[in-house]
């Protein structure tokens, strides 16, 4: 807003000449873009029955001239991505002063010629109240009410994390006011869960919509720096639910979309779901090995590990990543309905801050999110997240930072030096693994083990150090290595019980101490059961 001199009050100034009172609103690309791959891309879009095409993010929908509501001849006006105003034709000249419904505070006052259009710049849920005068006179006055009437909810497509966050609003909207909504979304979407919400009218977004009969026009979106008039604050500080929720005049809160019921289970096996892959290397798990790391250690609690991205192997312009060696291949181009089924059946899921994280919240399953550029409450709740708060982390919540999938390492604050992207690379293996072990599932799992004296056997990556080794021994001293050339020590038991708490560290000293030692009972360390060893793997290094 800027001052009108003449009356001392605020006066709103329309500052976004490419969106005028018709036309299109075009180009506005909100969500993910693709990631260059390895191969060439196909020029054909991904099949709606896949899933979102990062490349079909931007969504275009036509605004009609002049605005829906009013008399041909009067003031005519509607709230179709902000408010709009066109004054009766003639050369009359007009006060317009705007309030805000809800807090009774006056918005602003402008003057307007006869004939002419105004635009507010925010974009975002207000319940306005219009009062136009001529003369002084009160010609015209409005209050926001869209009970009854059509209004249009934009779902950009191009990112399944974000339209699975975004579109449970559009039906939390048109229950508060009762209004009759077009939900415009990708034809993956409408897929999945347009018959699921029957009140909803839903049009696909590659249709260019024409919003003729809209009362009102609202795009969900995470948007650019630069356009802070169109958010009613930024989203660094509600997370991606919590912010499209304000943007639509609603209470943020966690919403889960409704998705078809599990179906009858296909695997017979207890299996676990991954997802290694995802947009920008700010988002992935950097811990070198780190997933095989985790995916030997449940297979050795009796799961199968299922790795079930898209894409196998993604290449940014310095990084390459694959999926792990250990899991089971299900990648590849399957229909998103098949990845609902199989995560709706899985004992839990271990991922990303991405989409198939958001899918796996929605079908219920437990989700160990592992982040290290947001913080809780960026995505969805959910009590297994795994980061490293002693070193950088939470760049994305900085409101001084945008997250800009554009360029190949989103690391605002280090990128280019040693210290890129060490939010992640410094997530270990044994912070995802405690975290794993205190779902009930997983937990039950190995519990069953250790009683059955099944050994749980634990490797390192190579290159691990003996302190490394110690720390795991300290927490798991049932553990034996997979490949015992990795590391020094391991503890043996073929007790049936559990292994009782001791002094493991002392142990590994004396050991240390003695080159020549082989074995030693850990009874003399407080162990009190006389049959578990510590013996050496390795021959000391010299």
């Amino acid at each position: 807003m800027s001052q009108d001199s003449s009356s001392g009050r605020p006066e709103f100034v329309f500052s976004q000449p490419g969106i005028a009172m018709g036309g299109d609103i075009s180009g506005l690309n909100f969500s993910i873009a693709a990631p260059p791959l390895e191969t060439p891309v196909e020029n054909a879009l991904i099949s709606p029955e896949i899933g979102p095409d990062p490349r079909n993010s931007n969504a275009t929908v036509r605004l009609p001239d002049p605005p829906v509501c009013g008399e041909p001849d009067g003031v005519r006006f509607d709230f179709n991505y902000g408010c709009r105003l066109k004054m009766p034709p003639g050369d009359g000249e007009y006060e317009v002063t705007l309030y805000d419904l809800d807090s009774l505070v006056c918005l602003g006052y402008l003057k307007l010629r006869g004939g002419e259009n105004w635009v507010a710049d925010a974009k975002y849920f207000i319940r306005y109240r219009i009062e136009v005068r001529t003369g002084g006179k009160l010609i015209f006055e409005h209050d926001y009410d869209c009970t009854g009437k059509r209004v249009s909810v934009v779902v950009p497509d191009g990112g399944l994390g974000d339209n699975l966050a975004w579109m449970p609003f559009a039906e939390e909207f048109r229950k508060k006011h009762r209004a009759k909504v077009d939900c415009v979304c990708g034809e993956w979407l409408i897929r999945i869960v347009g018959k699921l919400y029957p009140e909803l009218n839903f049009i696909p977004v590659a249709s260019s919509h024409l919003v003729a009969e809209s009362y009102a026009t609202y795009f969900c979106a995470i948007f650019p720096k630069d356009r802070k008039s169109w958010r009613p604050a930024d989203h660094q500080n509600f997370g991606m639910q919590g912010s499209v929720a304000m943007l639509l005049g609603l209470v943020p809160k966690p919403l889960k979309l409704r998705l078809p019921k599990p179906p009858v289970r296909r695997i017979k096996e207890p299996y676990v779901c991954i997802s290694a892959m995802a947009t920008n290397p700010a988002k992935y798990w950097n811990w070198p090995d780190g997933w095989n790391t985790l995916c030997r250690f449940l297979k050795r609690l009796g799961y199968r590990v299922l790795a079930i991205d898209r894409d196998r192997t993604l290449q940014f312009e310095t990084k390459k990543y694959e999926e792990p060696s250990e899991a089971e291949d299900f990648t590849g181009k399957l229909p998103l309905a098949d990845r609902i089924k199989m995560l709706q059946n899985a004992d839990f899921f271990i991922g990303l801050p991405s989409g198939l994280s958001w899918l796996a919240w929605n079908c219920d399953t437990p989700v160990v999110m592992i982040s290290g550029f947001s913080l809780e409450g960026t995505e969805f709740p959910t009590p297994y997240r795994v980061t490293n708060f002693k070193f950088c982390h939470g760049c994305w919540n900085d409101s001084q930072e945008f997250f800009d999938m554009s360029v190949p390492v989103w690391c605002p604050r280090h990128v280019g030096t040693p210290r890129e992207i060490e939010c992640t690379r410094v997530i270990s293996p044994k912070m995802v693994i405690d975290t794993v072990c205190r779902i009930p599932s997983a937990a039950k799992k190995l519990e069953e083990a250790r009683r059955r004296n099944r050994r749980i056997r634990f490797d390192l990556a190579p290159g691990a150090t003996p302190l490394e080794m110690r720390h795991w021994l300290a927490d798991y001293p049932d553990l034996v290595p997979d490949h015992p050339e990795k590391c020094e020590f391991a503890v043996e038991t073929n007790s049936n019980a559990t292994p009782p708490q001791f002094d493991v560290r002392a142990a590994l000293k004396f050991m240390d101490a003695k080159p020549d030692c082989e074995k030693i009972k850990l009874a003399d360390f407080g162990c009190l059961d006389s049959r578990i060893e510590l013996r050496r793997l390795a021959p000391p290094k010299k």
